[in-house]
């Protein structure tokens, strides 16, 4: 390709209008079918902003995937910060997701370069987090400290934090929590002691037919120029979002038909495109993890996807997964891992709901047992095609 033709490819005219609201990560500026679970943040945490103790309050959101837990907690954050702004209450919000932070220390260390400028080096968590609050109080701030994905700390770190007031004294602890986690995760974690300390448990729902079409419908507005797609069409993704129960899957196949109508030159978004998008995404297939992996990761999970290919088995076994794993390495000039490191990556992605992973006993054998391991939500073809893009991007020469 030539500058001019590279040029040329700049002032083709897009579907979109503004693409980034069909992004995940986007926070909008209405929330259409969620007025109970924002009624019921504003009950519990208004008391930060009109008493003068500033309590501190702890709730959970929950719910299925694709149900908009984050949107929620982070359109609440949003906004509510602006009626502190106005109230004159001096509100930090902060959002951190357990995939990129997977231990409290490190949300805590970030929190301390955030508000210190420290690198939380020869300090205890414990200590890292008085520094914090200490900063809080001689600013005379607040914190709401938005933690997605929760079930991926340990149950002592959940507590750790849910327990801030009391280690540190409700006169100090400026901060309060809103926790995020889908409902089988959290059963995992759940114990009294943890449930003791929450304010309020919000349980989301499954978009009926109509909550689907009035988003779907306002995320198209903002994203595609008009006349792109009409009702009709917008009505099929509606009721692919109802039988997956799952909005992520209906933003998702918008934000991919619009991408193939520019790609392909088109004007229009047809039902042909509706279905060939709705074919290739996998609504409870989670693309944010696999962005957020490590390279050892994503090298091991494509080790373990090859190997599926290879043996077109539904499962495949460590050892055969780790060969597969060291030619890969080899093949990008990465030095690859012990076996044992391996099994450790196999444990995280199996952690992160990426893969399954059970022991079995050896058959036709008096001892031993061996681990078979197979992908959740997707295809094997399909995932390998995903992640080759994104290790050829990171490694490839």
């Amino acid at each position: 390709m030539d500058e001019d033709a590279f040029r040329k490819e700049f002032g083709k005219k897009s579907v979109f209008r503004m693409s980034g609201t069909l992004d995940l990560s986007w926070v909008p500026d209405k929330l259409y079918c969620r007025d109970d679970a924002l009624k019921t943040l504003i009950f519990n945490y208004r008391r930060i902003l009109e008493e003068e103790e500033q309590p501190s309050i702890n709730c959970l959101i929950l719910g299925k995937g694709g149900v908009g837990k984050t949107c929620t907690a982070r359109y609440f954050g949003k906004n509510f910060r602006t009626i502190a702004t106005e109230k004159d209450v001096n509100l930090f919000i902060e959002y951190y997701n357990c995939i990129n932070f997977r231990s409290k220390s490190k949300i805590i260390r970030e929190l301390l370069a955030k508000y210190q400028h420290g690198s939380g080096r020869g300090f205890s968590d414990d200590e890292a987090l008085k520094l914090i609050l200490s900063q809080l109080i001689r600013e005379q701030g607040y914190m709401l400290l938005i933690i997605d994905e929760i079930h991926l700390l340990n149950p002592d770190d959940v507590l750790a934090f849910l327990d801030i007031a009391e280690t540190f004294g409700h006169q100090n602890a400026k901060l309060s929590l809103l926790l995020i986690c889908r409902s089988k995760d959290w059963m995992r974690i759940e114990n009294e002691r943890i449930l003791s300390r929450l304010n309020e448990r919000i349980k989301l729902e499954p978009y009926e037919f109509d909550e689907a079409m009035q988003i779907l419908k306002y995320r198209s507005e903002l994203a595609l120029k008009e006349y792109v797609i009409d009702e009709e069409l917008l009505t099929m993704v509606s009721q692919i979002v109802v039988d997956h129960k799952n909005m992520r899957h209906g933003i998702e196949i918008l934000r991919k038909s619009g991408s193939y109508c520019d790609k392909e030159e088109l004007n229009l978004i047809t039902a042909d495109i509706i279905r060939e998008a709705s074919d290739d995404v996998y609504p409870t297939f989670r693309n944010d993890i696999i962005d957020e992996l490590k390279d050892q990761e994503l090298l091991a999970l494509y080790g373990i996807t090859r190997s599926l290919i290879n043996s077109d088995t539904p499962f495949t076994l460590v050892d055969d997964a780790y060969e597969e794993y060291k030619v890969i390495c080899e093949s990008y000039l990465v030095e690859p891992h012990v076996k044992m490191s391996f099994r450790k990556y196999i444990r995280q992605l199996n952690q992160l709901k990426i893969i399954a992973s059970k022991t079995v006993r050896i058959e036709d054998a008096t001892r031993g047992r061996h681990l078979e391991i197979t992908l959740l939500d997707i295809p094997a073809k399909k995932l390998a095609e995903l992640l080759e893009d994104i290790i050829e991007r990171m490694l490839g020469n």
